[in-house]
């Protein structure tokens, strides 16, 4: 390709607040080690002290559940982590177009290809929200609880506890995800180009919408986020408030209807999505 033009055409944007329904553990650092205390500790913001949920956790968890759903073929980055990437050891001078061909990566990136695949995901890390640090404040309650969790040795039956730091349920996270509608470097975004891989169109859009949505729906209906959740740890809901699509401008995108009630379900935001169009805007 001569000329590369990549074109931001808007935003497509999702916020509200998780609420933990079954105590979360997402791991943290501890400045010290204490005697008979909490062996795995929640992360924290440093400058607070308070426990949130980083926009890596919650990205990593989505991309994974789409890995699965789509079926990728997965290769070894590291010893222990496997993700779906197409660089150039394994894909040759193909890798740019096995990239743009994938349901992940045009939303997560591939920076192993050659050119590489941008991130169009944006994920933001989930803060305490105002009325947990108001009922916290006002009720003297600790903001994180320990659990105590027994590991029983097979052979002996000796008892080996340890202590997990949780965010306890009925906490609640301000969340916020933002899609960037852009092009690939052609600078071209059509009504259905779904048969080139190196256009993006409408019909590719709602398609990655619906693949986010998706992902929301499994973690909330039948995974979770964090460690343990196969121990009920994690388990999590999505209280969506905020859903539009707007152009570069600031303006709301045309023909994009959702309902006037609030929070949206997941089916209200699925039957939305197959209103958002931006290919008028290229």
């Amino acid at each position: 390709m001569a000329n590369k033009q990549i074109k931001l055409l808007g935003f497509v944007k999702t916020g509200g607040t998780i609420e933990v329904l079954t105590g979360l553990h997402i791991g943290g650092t501890s400045d010290s080690i204490d005697k008979g205390g909490i062996d795995s500790p929640v992360i924290k913001n440093p400058v607070t002290n308070e426990p949130y949920i980083p926009g890596s956790s919650l990205r990593g968890r989505m991309r994974s559940l789409l890995e699965k759903k789509t079926g990728a073929k997965l290769i070894k980055m590291t010893n222990d982590i496997w993700l779906e990437m197409y660089d150039k050891d394994n894909y040759d001078d193909e890798a740019y177009k096995f990239a743009l061909k994938s349901q992940v990566c045009r939303v997560f990136g591939n920076s192993a290809s050659d050119p590489g695949v941008p991130s169009v995901l944006v994920v933001r890390d989930a803060m305490l929200s105002k009325e947990s640090k108001k009922l916290y404040m006002q009720s003297d309650l600790p903001v994180t609880e320990a659990k105590i969790e027994i590991v029983v040795d097979r052979i002996t039956a000796h008892a080996m506890p340890r202590t997990i730091e949780r965010m306890p349920a009925g906490a609640k996270f301000d969340f916020e995800i933002v899609y960037k509608v852009q092009t690939y470097e052609n600078g071209e975004f059509a009504e259905n180009a779904a048969d080139n891989p190196e256009t993006k169109c409408d019909h590719k859009l709602r398609q990655d919408l619906e693949n986010i949505f998706c992902a929301l729906g499994i973690i909330q209906e039948h995974t979770g986020l964090g460690g343990n959740t196969s121990r009920g740890h994690g388990q999590v809901r999505f209280n969506i408030t905020q859903f539009d699509a707007k152009t570069v401008d600031g303006d709301a995108a045309e023909g994009f209807k959702l309902p006037e009630k609030k929070p949206y379900s997941f089916s209200d935001c699925k039957e939305a999505i197959k209103t958002i169009s931006f290919s008028q805007y290229a």
